[in-house]
C-alpha cells in the first residue's frame, strides 16, 4: 500500500510535468504578473516560481498539527521537500501505529498502513486557459480515474479515489493534495478539502 501511494504520487508529477498536446506546463506554481522569458530553442516561457523549494509552506506543520490533532514528537511528523519544486511530503504515525505493525508481521493477515502521508504539490501552467484545458483532458481520458467533481473549491475540481488525490484549479496553478489518513480511500475527501482550503487562502 505504501508503494502504491507513491506511486500514484510520482504519477500525478509525471502527468502534469508533461507537455500534452498544445498545453504546456511546468511543475511549479509561477506568479501570474511577471514577465516571461525564453527558457528553451522552441521558445517556450515560464513565469517566475513563487512556492518553488516553498511546498511546506502552502500547509505549515502548525496547520497540520490542529487539523489531525497530531503530536508531532509522540507521531514522529516528518517533512520532506525536492529541490527546485513545490513539493512537500509529511508522514505521522496513526494512533495505533502498534498494533498495526504487530498485526502486519503476522502471516496471512490484511495489511494495515501504520503512517498516515499528505503529498501536496503545485504545478503552473502559462495561462488560465491552460490550466482549464488539463483538467478538461483529465475529465476525458482519465474519468475512471478522477472519477469525482468536487463543488465549491477553487475554480474548479477533480477527485481521484483510486489514487486518493484531490487536484484544485485557480487560475493558472493546479493544487495536488494527495492524502493517505484513513483506511478507506473516499474518505480522505473531506480533509482533503479542508487541507486544500488552507492552500488555497495562500495562492
Amino acid at each position: 500500500m505504501r508503494i502504491a501511494f507513491y506511486i500514484s504520487v510520482l504519477s500525478a508529477a509525471t502527468l502534469f510535468s508533461c507537455n500534452s498536446g498544445s498545453v504546456q506546463q511546468r511543475d511549479t506554481a509561477r506568479l501570474p504578473d511577471q514577465a516571461v522569458s525564453d527558457t528553451s530553442s522552441t521558445a517556450s516561457t515560464q513565469r517566475n516560481n513563487l512556492w518553488k523549494d516553498h511546498g511546506c509552506e502552502l500547509i505549515t506543520d502548525a496547520e497540520l498539527v490542529q487539523l489531525f490533532g497530531i503530536n508531532p514528537k509522540e507521531d514522529v511528523l516528518n517533512s520532506r521537500t525536492l529541490p527546485d519544486q513545490a513539493f512537500c511530503l509529511r508522514t505521522w504515525n496513526k494512533p495505533d501505529w502498534r498494533e498495526r505493525e504487530s498485526n502486519n508481521e503476522k502471516e496471512g493477515a490484511q495489511w494495515f498502513d501504520p503512517q498516515n502521508r499528505l503529498v501536496v504539490q503545485v504545478f503552473g501552467y502559462l495561462t488560465n486557459e491552460q490550466s482549464k484545458l488539463q483538467l478538461a483532458q483529465l475529465r476525458r481520458d482519465r474519468r475512471n480515474t478522477y472519477e469525482e467533481d468536487v463543488q465549491n473549491l477553487g475554480d474548479e475540481a477533480l477527485w481521484s479515489t483510486n489514487t486518493e488525490t484531490l487536484l484544485v484549479r485557480k487560475g493558472h496553478l493546479v493544487l495536488s493534495i494527495a492524502l493517505n489518513a484513513v483506511d478507506t480511500p473516499h474518505d480522505n475527501l473531506p480533509k482533503a478539502k479542508e487541507l486544500a482550503a488552507i492552500a488555497l487562502k495562500k495562492m
